[in-house]
């Protein structure tokens, strides 16, 4: 089992060193850009005045967004770049996991092993599951010192609790596209089929806070769920997160592992 795990962290710690180096880039930039943008927030709160109210409620603006560091980052970092990248991550590590070793007939190599399936998809799960969990720790603890740097104000604890939510989220995305990879035998339709679920729940977030009457639409968005201004600004994470997500991470892995188990491997 363990030559199976430390082999997918082999293949995939370049990649992921590539992903930290990226996210910490665009966070050094958005830290760097705060305290310009706090000198501006009278003025952008005038602005955010003239918004509807369903804008900045579908995109979580609030005037902390501006006069702290965590709402700033929420908002520019944690609404947009994180998520974005985080689909990629994930997709990317299912995709390769089980249906691109089938696409590339490698599968075979690995079934070879003395070792159950069982093992084999866990090995494999908790190979992208640990990465996940070392991009996102990097991906949201590196504001700590980057605060420093520029000698800005921060609340060390509240990054706790994004670092929670934010791996709730991630580990709900990475299992959901594991269960496709456990299915299908090409990894083009665990990217497809995976990125068309993610954009539809981030379209449904977005209409859900437009129109009063799709309103019930958000409880189908992990996005809605995934709120990074409530965990970063008031150290909070809605009961319904644990829920939701915890559900979509224990059900997508126990049925990706038993079709995996079952499946006809090689073809």
């Amino acid at each position: 089992m363990w030559i199976v795990f430390l082999r997918a962290i082999k293949d995939r710690r370049l990649i992921t060193l590539i992903y930290i180096l990226g996210i910490v880039a665009f966070l050094w930039m958005y830290v760097g850009l705060f305290p310009a943008m706090k000198d501006q927030s009278a003025s952008m709160e005038a602005l955010i005045k003239n918004y509807p109210e369903s804008f900045l409620k579908a995109f979580n603006f609030d005037i902390k967004n501006f006069t702290t560091l965590e709402g700033f980052i929420s908002t520019e970092q944690f609404s947009f770049v994180w998520p974005i990248i985080i689909m990629f991550m994930t997709i990317g590590f299912a995709g390769g996991a089980f249906a691109g070793e089938i696409e590339k007939g490698t599968i075979e190599i690995i079934l070879a092993q003395p070792i159950s399936r069982a093992k084999i998809f866990w090995s494999r799960y908790l190979a992208g599951l640990l990465l996940l969990a070392i991009f996102t720790a990097a991906s949201i603890y590196a504001t700590i010192p980057l605060a420093k740097v520029y000698n800005l104000t921060y609340i060390g604890e509240n990054y706790s609790t994004m670092f929670v939510l934010a791996l709730l989220f991630s580990s709900a995305a990475y299992s959901l596209a594991m269960f496709f990879s456990s299915i299908f035998s090409d990894k083009g339709k665990v990217f497809f089929i995976t990125g068309s679920i993610f954009v539809v729940m981030y379209v449904l977030n977005i209409l859900s806070a437009i129109k009063d009457n799709l309103n019930d639409l958000k409880y189908f968005s992990f996005f809605y769920y995934f709120n990074p201004a409530k965990a970063l600004i008031y150290n909070d994470i809605d009961h319904w997160s644990y829920l939701v997500f915890g559900g979509v991470i224990l059900l997508s892995t126990i049925i990706g592992m038993i079709w995996f188990i079952r499946r006809d491997a090689v073809s």
